[in-house]
């Protein structure tokens, strides 16, 4: 008897984790292959992961170009650079530590950009418990071992049923695309947040980062992010000045740098963005466009201005903005030193 249940357990073990392996090799939530080959559409479930995957199943020798940085940056098409050939290795919560590591990785496998476009994002420049995070393993377990497992036969049934972790995904293309019907932003000023504390210890990393690839042009960028974003999370919490700064060192390091942050016309319209700090995709274009040299009217290019005159518009800017709100002068320029 004890021989019939051990069969009959074993048996029906095998059958479910053969089911699951199955599924899971068809939805391909990782990318260890094609992506999704029943819908197209491929979700952000792990994109460290993923993109990794994607990246040792490309012909990685044919790249000439990286794109680095942080949610704010999947949503950019690296189609959208004509000239290069373009691997987006940007993902969720990325930070400059990990950039450092993923690039080495890169290069490992063979990746020689001549070009690198970096999402600079003020996050970094903030001292928080994740900035001591440390940075897991890069290279993926085997396909085996990842498919035939419960874990990503969840991702997979997710999948299935349309639960994207996010309001965008990956196409067939491996391109960022927004949901039918994403999030409406819906703007406001609150000032609840503790202050924070500046940490401009990490622009180092970026020169760590350039070190990687010495003989590629670095192109960096603040990504857009909505007016009401930067006066909530940045100004009111006394960090402007730091970040400002950051960003100015940073663009000593790299060959370019603009930074889109700046409040303006595109920044401060709420229909722009889904959640104020993801943009949709014709502006992702326009900051494509601006990294080109194709559209000079958007954001601010660091290396034009002295730093006092950087700082100078940048505030200019807020103000506009909060005047433009009914909102004058809410808080003051905080002192700060160089």
């Amino acid at each position: 008897m004890l021989k019939f249940y051990l069969r009959t357990y074993f048996s029906l073990s095998a059958i479910i984790l053969f089911l699951v392996g199955i599924i899971n090799f068809t939805i391909d939530p990782l990318w260890y292959s094609k992506g999704n080959k029943l819908t197209g559409k491929n979700f952000s479930f792990n994109e460290r992961v993923s993109k990794t995957n994607l990246l040792l199943n490309s012909e990685i020798q044919n790249y000439d170009c990286l794109i680095l940085g942080s949610s704010r940056v999947t949503l950019i098409k690296a189609s959208s650079f004509k000239k290069q050939r373009c691997f987006n290795y940007s993902f969720s919560a990325g930070r400059i530590e990990e950039f450092v590591e993923y690039a080495k990785y890169a290069k490992s496998k063979g990746l020689n950009p001549k070009k690198v476009y970096v999402g600079v994002d003020a996050f970094n420049f903030e001292k928080t418990p994740a900035s001591s995070a440390g940075i897991g393993k890069i290279a993926p377990q085997p396909a085996y071992q990842a498919y035939f497992s419960l874990d990503v036969f969840l991702f997979s049934a997710r999948t299935l049923l349309g639960m994207s972790p996010d309001p965008r995904y990956y196409n067939e293309q491996f391109e960022s695309e927004l949901v039918e019907n994403p999030p409406t932003f819906k703007p406001e000023f609150y000032d609840r947040q503790k202050p924070g504390i500046c940490d401009r210890s990490k622009v180092k990393e970026y020169q760590k980062l350039r070190d990687v690839f010495p003989k590629a042009e670095f192109v960096g960028y603040v990504p857009p992010i909505s007016a009401w974003n930067v006066v909530n999370e940045t100004y009111f919490r006394n960090l402007t000045d730091c970040d400002l700064q950051a960003f100015y060192q940073v663009s000593k390091i790299f060959n370019v740098m603009y930074d889109f942050s700046v409040p303006s016309t595109v920044t401060a319209e709420a229909k722009n963005s889904y959640d104020g700090s993801h943009f949709y995709p014709k502006i992702q274009q326009k900051v494509a466009d601006t990294l080109q040299g194709k559209n000079p009217t958007f954001g601010i290019r660091l290396d034009r201005y002295k730093f006092p005159e950087y700082q100078e518009i940048y505030h200019a800017k807020i103000q506009e903005f909060l005047e433009k709100e009914g909102k004058i002068k809410v808080a003051t320029r905080h002192n700060f030193k160089q």
